[in-house]
This record gives structure tokens, sequence and C-alpha cells, in this order.
């Protein structure tokens, strides 16, 4: 009996650690009642704000859809996004969108989006040029968009 509780306590000892550790190391994900700020940008809440933006600016669209409880968003946000050479080509050639799926369900509705993390690449003025459901590692994901802001055009050029 007493072995068994000592086993229990440093399980449960070891869960803590386990969880402690992980949301301490976990990359800060801040809203407020316009903006996402991720890997140092800063990210419109819907795709409406985003969407005008885009509009006015003549800039491709990247509509990002992710959770807090997401592993992979985690991933995209310590590995992908928060790269300096991504970051750039983010900061300056396109409108960013960040959906807190749990959050802004019409706009996840809207784009009928299942699971995160999911991206998709718009024009400036609302067509889809491609989706990328799922995570992709940040060498592939830079190509793709390099590859949407040639396809795409505007002002990002």
């Amino acid at each position: 009996m007493l072995k068994t509780r000592r086993l229990l306590t440093l399980a449960a000892l070891a869960a803590v650690a386990i969880f402690a550790y992980y949301a301490a190391s976990a990359t800060p994900v801040i809203s407020d009642q316009n903006y996402t700020y991720i890997a140092e940008l800063e990210w419109y809440n819907t795709y409406d704000a985003g969407a005008e933006v885009a509009l006015r600016e003549k800039k491709p669209m990247m509509v990002y859809f992710w959770t807090i409880w997401c592993i992979y968003c985690e991933k995209y946000h310590k590995e992908v996004f928060s790269r300096e050479d991504i970051r750039q080509i983010l900061a300056r050639d396109f409108v960013r969108v960040a959906i807190d799926m749990d959050v802004n369900k019409e706009d996840t509705r809207r784009f009928n989006v299942a699971a995160p993390p999911h991206v998709i690449f718009m024009t400036y003025d609302g067509e889809i040029i491609t989706r990328v459901p799922g995570y992709m590692p940040a060498d592939d994901f830079k190509r793709v968009l390099l590859k949407v802001k040639a396809e795409a055009g505007g002002a990002g050029e």
C-alpha cells in the first residue's frame, strides 16, 4: 500500500512538473479587442477587419486559424512565424489575420475550418489562392509565402 502511494505521488509530481515546464516555455499569445500579437506581429482578430485593410493596401491576406491548446499552432508561433526572414515577409507583404477558433466561431464556420492549425492565403479582394491545413515546417512555409506573394501581386510586390 505504501509503495503504491509513493508511486502515485511521484507520478502526480512528474505530471505537475511537465505541465509547469510546458506552460513556462509556451510562446505567449496576447489578444485585445481588435488584434492578436503573435511573433511580435500584429494580427487582426476578424476576417472582415483584415479584408478591409487588404483591399485598401492591395496586399494579399494570410488568415491563420489557431487555438491556445493546439500543439502545432505553438510550433508555428515558435518555429515559423518567429523566424526573422518569415516575420519580415509577413510584416512587409501580407495583411495578417489570426482567428482564435475557440473565440471567433463565425469566421471559423465561414471558411469551413474544422481543426487548427489552418492557413488560408487570399488575394487582396478575397479570392482564395491556397490553403495549408495542418503544420508546415519553416522552409516549406517560406516557399509558399513567396509563391503566394508572386501570384497575388498588388502593392506588396
